[in-house]
């Protein structure tokens, strides 16, 4: 698989691949204007920004199908298409190829691309889904892993295990 954009890729990993090369340009400015300690600051409250933005979305659409919020809910809701994106056959909670990271690190922005990963947190955290990533790409690993649990919740809630 390329790591370069190209016209006949398939659309949205080529989407993923233009949006990290902007992030990247855009997160690499801050840095270069505010020095790395504030420039990773911004970054940060930017993609936190972000997810609440994406959150405040995929909770309205969750509201509107009368759906809880809860990690079920989020695979129905999620508005990040999974084309593009490689799972192992072995074990589905890994993703061996993402193509923001490619882009990333042929752009050499590693560091930058860790910041960018932490959205997921928060993305999974909206949904009652604690997340646990013990490999990720952005941090030299060869693949992502997803540990997803539901959040212990009140007994009234409908929280489930996503």
């Amino acid at each position: 698989m390329s790591d370069k954009i190209r016209s006949s890729d398939e659309p949205v990993g080529r989407m993923a691949k233009l949006m990290a090369a902007l992030y990247t340009h855009m997160a690499q400015e801050l840095v270069d204007r505010l020095g790395e300690n504030e420039g990773h600051e911004a970054i940060r409250r930017a993609i936190k920004g972000f997810a609440d933005q994406r959150i405040a979305s995929m909770h309205e659409e969750a509201n509107e199908r009368g759906l809880p919020i809860n990690g079920q809910t989020y695979s129905l809701v999620r508005d990040m298409p999974g084309q593009g994106w490689i799972r192992s056959k072995d074990n589905p909670d890994d993703i061996l190829y993402c193509p923001m990271f490619a882009m990333w690190q042929q752009q050499g922005a590693d560091d930058l691309a860790r910041l960018y990963c932490e959205i997921d947190t928060y993305l999974f955290e909206a949904f009652q889904v604690e997340m646990k990533r013990p490999y990720c790409l952005s941090e030299g690993h060869d693949r992502c892993r997803f540990n997803l649990t539901a959040k212990k919740t009140k007994p009234d809630d409908e929280s489930v295990e996503s």
